[in-house]
């Protein structure tokens, strides 16, 4: 028993470390891991200037020329209509169907004058405007519309203050609170748009970079006709299966660390005004460490996936479908702002994406919360490895 053990033992060192050392000869690994390094960062930087310069470039050209505003009914309403040309505004005529002009996407905003605006503006009432535009419209083409509704709405304030004082009220008392805001949040929590993505980019590489070594060890091998004369060495099957999975889980876990030095590395060099963070060492340690139960929990679901399929295109074309289970979560973190939480922090993926962007933050997480994370997706995982074992005991696993 104890002789069958050491050759299990040694055996799963030594197919470990084969297909470690034969995939470090694999130019796709190769390639893999300088993507990690090098086009990870890119990208996430590369997106983040390119946003950042677009805004700019948008809001000074918003700010250096007029916006542009369709008027019907202008002249109801000539006083409102110096105010927005002396705020940038400069109105146009209206087009015949404004509705539909702004419906088809000819024009982002119309406002509409009533003919009742001028007595109700005389008697000292609310006076009626219809300010039409396309509320699915969103980003930059939002730009114009804001800039009138702020115009407007600072008219509206400035008359109803020049009202009061004419009849001798003063104009705060219509101000029940006065709302002043303390921003509590540290500047490295102020990067929520890098922060939020960070998650996806971080889990995406991990699955990457252990996905051909999973396809190689199982479906390649049996395509290639290699698997059926390992099975039958004295070895245990599972312990075969464990030495692949293992192999798998150290190239993902090389690819997290990899992809964790190249963004902390670029953080200091990145030329982008909204980007203030700091990534040390100390947090690469810590986000590495609360990932490694997702790299095991990822690369034993390639391994029973690959496992499953006849051909290595066919685990390829799975395996790729795969990719979108553990991004389905990141796009909730991505559109939500989710505190971690027992309800929230078993789940695989999105707890990793929280205690990524908590970390980041700099701001602590408790650490029951992180052991939940952790030990859920391990128990996961190792619910995953046990049924690959089992496919592996099968017959069915030579094709």
């Amino acid at each position: 028993m104890q002789t069958h053990n050491i050759n299990n033992l040694r055996g799963f060192w030594t197919i470990l470390r084969k297909e470690v050392i034969d995939n470090l000869r694999d130019r796709r690994t190769l390639t893999t891991m300088a993507v990690s390094i090098v086009v990870g960062p890119l990208l996430l930087f590369g997106f983040l200037w390119f946003a950042e310069k677009t805004v700019k470039e948008e809001t000074d050209l918003v700010n250096a020329e007029p916006t542009q505003l369709p008027v019907v009914g202008a002249d109801n309403a000539p006083n409102l209509m110096t105010w927005l040309a002396q705020n940038n505004i400069e109105i146009v005529a209206p087009p015949s169907e404004p509705e539909q002009a702004v419906k088809r996407g000819e024009l982002r905003v119309v406002l509409v004058v009533p003919e009742n605006y001028a007595a109700a503006f005389t008697a000292g009432e609310s006076a009626p405007v219809r300010l039409i535009h396309d509320s699915s419209i969103s980003g930059l083409d939002k730009i114009g519309y804001r800039t009138v509704q702020k115009a407007l709405l600072t008219y509206s304030s400035q008359i109803g203050s020049m009202r009061l004082v004419a009849r001798g009220v003063n104009p705060s008392i219509v101000k029940a609170v006065q709302i002043n805001v303390s921003d509590v949040a540290s500047p490295q929590a102020r990067n929520a748009q890098v922060l939020s993505m960070m998650p996806y980019l971080i889990i995406l590489f991990i699955m990457v970079g252990g996905m051909y070594l999973a396809i190689d060890t199982t479906a390649g091998e049996r395509e290639k006709g290699s698997l059926e004369p390992l099975l039958t060495q004295p070895i245990s099957r599972s312990t075969i299966l464990l030495a692949k999975l293992g192999a798998t889980v150290v190239f993902s876990a090389l690819t997290l660390l990899l992809v964790l030095i190249g963004i902390g590395l670029s953080m200091d060099y990145v030329p982008i005004d909204m980007i203030s963070l700091s990534i040390d060492s100390a947090i690469i340690v810590k986000t590495f460490i609360a990932c490694l139960p997702f790299v095991l929990l990822g690369s034993a679901l390639m391994v029973l996936l690959a496992s499953f399929t006849k051909s290595y295109k066919e685990a390829q074309s799975y395996l790729g479908m795969m990719m979108i289970i553990p991004s389905l979560p990141l796009m909730l973190l991505m559109m939500m702002s989710p505190q971690p939480s027992l309800s929230n922090m078993w789940i695989p993926s999105f707890s990793q994406g929280l205690i990524i962007i908590q970390t980041f933050k700099g701001e602590d997480i408790a650490w029951n919360l992180v052991a939940l994370s952790m030990g859920a997706s391990t128990l996961l995982a190792l619910l995953l490895a046990l049924l690959a074992v089992k496919l592996y005991q099968r017959e069915r696993i030579l094709g």
